[in-house]
């Protein structure tokens, strides 16, 4: 483990997309176990290619490699199956609020009482979702990023028990993550309104006309001096995703300016949803921002 302490034994994932695949992945590189639940067969079979994938491209670490990692991986069809003996139930179905409420309903109920229980919701508040798992005090949220990344932002409502805080703290820090802990409660949590600010804004530009998607990626990796702009960084983490958040945000202020742009909705609407698809704002597995010369070309 590396200097870090382990401090689970089972992590179940109740969902199988992107998120639930790359939780996965964590815990399995780090030599713990983790269940994964889904209602879909594609998803399963999907998730256990994503994550032999990334454990292969992360052998030779010191974690258990790929070979040891998957076997670390359990896919459980049942979800009572998957949260029995969990230390740490995670939640990481769509963003919708009637389905994580229903979703943690059935995991409160079927999770051992001494377990924790945590939402990766992007942009609910814990408190809309605390109530639903009959262990208020027990649940927090915990939001995770792409595999490379370290940070993951924790962040309780005022029901949570420090206790809780903690665990998730030391629970991360045993995957060799960095927990940024909220101080107070605010929708989408607070450094992701950061970049929710940035994805809005970009998203706003291209639907004025103002400049393509590939133009302000450019800018901001000249900029900023990172390897993907904001566009790409939406691609990753999928566009039917950052509409969903975008129409949550937009439910609760009622703000037009909240709303997810038309060309946005006609993108999901064609299957244009990011590299899950092969094709977003750029074409997978090879987008145009990779290409060498790229950054410094010429749209004239």
């Amino acid at each position: 483990m590396s200097g870090t302490e382990r401090v689970a034994r089972i992590v179940a994932i109740i969902g199988a997309g992107t998120m639930g695949r790359r939780i996965a992945y964590g815990c399995a590189v780090r030599g713990v176990r983790a269940r994964l639940h889904d209602v879909s067969e594609a998803a399963l079979a999907g998730a256990m290619e994503d994550v032999r994938a990334l454990l292969e491209a992360a052998d030779g670490g010191d974690g258990p490699g790929a070979p040891g990692g998957v076997a670390l991986v359990e896919v459980c069809r049942d979800l009572e199956e998957c949260v029995r003996e969990a230390d740490w139930v995670i939640e990481t179905v769509p963003e919708d609020l009637a389905l994580k409420r229903a979703v943690l309903g059935q995991v409160g109920a079927a999770t051992p009482p001494d377990a924790f229980i945590a939402s990766n919701t992007s942009s609910l508040p814990g408190s809309w979702l605390a109530e639903s798992t009959g262990r208020p005090g027990r649940f927090t949220n915990m939001n995770f990023g792409p595999p490379d990344d370290l940070k993951v932002e924790v962040m309780g409502h005022s029901g949570t028990d420090p206790a809780t805080t903690d665990a998730a703290k030391r629970f991360l820090r045993g995957l060799g993550l960095v927990p940024i802990v909220a101080r107070r409660e605010i929708q989408g949590y607070p450094t992701n309104r950061i970049w929710r600010a940035v994805k809005k804004e970009s998203l706003h530009l291209i639907a004025g006309g103002y400049l393509t998607a590939e133009e302000i990626d450019r800018a901001w990796m000249l900029d900023w001096g990172t390897p993907i702009g904001p566009c790409g960084l939406m691609d990753v983490v999928g566009l039917d995703v950052v509409r969903a958040i975008e129409n949550v945000y937009y439910e609760v202020s009622g703000d037009p300016s909240d709303r997810p742009p038309d060309f946005l909705d006609r993108m999901v609407e064609r299957g244009e949803l990011g590299v899950k698809s092969g094709k977003g704002f750029y074409t997978y597995p090879s987008p145009a921002f990779e290409r060498e010369g790229w950054l410094t070309a010429s749209d004239d």
